[in-house]
């Protein structure tokens, strides 16, 4: 997401400053003169005072995630998990950093959160008042990120944003449940394994509709000192993604679900996103539309390896 939010910025001729330890982003993502990369840790204190004290604005959506492809199969929980010193470390460390230089020169901050802050046993649509349950490190690291967000927002009156974002995927993706499907497809498309039972249920909402509430959200200054859930609203089964990608490929592969996934792996969550729609917020791309534009990119990008037909 943070290449796309660069992009929308410079097209709106903004001096953009990208800082990123390329531990899963890409530098070749950003292609406009407007945008300055700096390969660096968000963590280098140094580093962040320089980059905050020239900036208006602060978009803090760093994570250490890495790409399908490094790790292989999986999700940011299960990183977390196996590594959750680390997770710490960069999660909460590394965003009181970049806080604190916010402070420092007083500048306004959107921090990309998640809504795995609020686990998964929580009944029913999740509202921003519903109690915070994490059930992985990766989780409990955001929450603590966010507690510290809202503190400085009240102790020193800072201009603060916490966006709680459900399931992202599209276009610059290289991980997670949609690219990791296509990459299965690419290699054996007569076969198809699946972690779980088929029946998790998330939210996806496509990078273009993240990137419009982020803005949003940056723009409205009924935004600062609030905490937003921000997704789509309904919640799909992951069967019915496989469902979606398999009917836009015309593909038929034997499909097997595992029964099992990894610990901490959150199996319903549907996030009430009523909060940020009274901002003016809704999201405007179909799952169906935004996996065909999720498809098309991955086509594009691995014609080297292989193509769909």
């Amino acid at each position: 997401m943070g290449s796309h939010i660069a992009d929308r910025l410079a097209s709106e001729k903004s001096k953009v400053y990208v800082l990123d330890n390329l531990s899963t982003g890409r530098a070749d993502n950003i292609s406009s003169r407007t945008v300055e990369f700096v390969h660096g840790d968000i963590r280098n204190s140094e580093l962040v005072d320089s980059l905050v004290k020239k900036s208006d604005i602060i978009f803090h959506l760093a994570e250490f995630i890495p790409e399908t492809r490094n790790y292989g199969p999986g999700h940011v929980i299960k990183y977390s998990v196996e590594n959750p010193l680390l997770d710490f470390d960069v999660s909460c460390n590394g965003s009181l950093v970049v806080l604190d230089k916010c402070r420092k020169y007083e500048k306004q901050i959107v921090f990309t959160s998640s809504a795995a802050v609020y686990g998964g046993t929580l009944p029913g649509s999740i509202n921003e008042d519903s109690p915070t349950l994490p059930s992985s490190p990766y989780g409990a690291s955001k929450l603590c990120a966010e507690t510290y967000m809202m503190l400085y927002s009240r102790l020193y009156k800072l201009p603060v944003t916490v966006l709680r974002f459900c399931n992202l995927y599209g276009p610059r993706q290289r991980k997670y449940l949609v690219y990791d499907i296509l990459l299965k497809l690419m290699k054996d498309p007569k076969k198809l394994e699946i972690l779980g039972t088929g029946l998790e249920e998330r939210d996806f909402i496509y990078v273009d509709d993240a990137v419009n509430a982020v803005l949003l959200a940056a723009e409205n200054p009924k935004s600062n000192g609030e905490i937003f859930n921000v997704g789509t609203g309904v919640s799909t089964s992951t069967r019915r993604i496989v469902e979606l990608i398999l009917k836009i490929q015309c593909m038929q592969p034997e499909l097997l679900f595992t029964q099992a996934s990894w610990k901490g792996d959150i199996k319903k969550l549907g996030a009430n996103v009523d909060k940020i729609g009274h901002l003016g917020f809704s999201s405007k791309f179909s799952l169906e539309d935004g996996l065909r534009a999720t498809i098309d990119w991955f086509n594009t990008t691995h014609h080297s390896d292989r193509h769909f037909d």
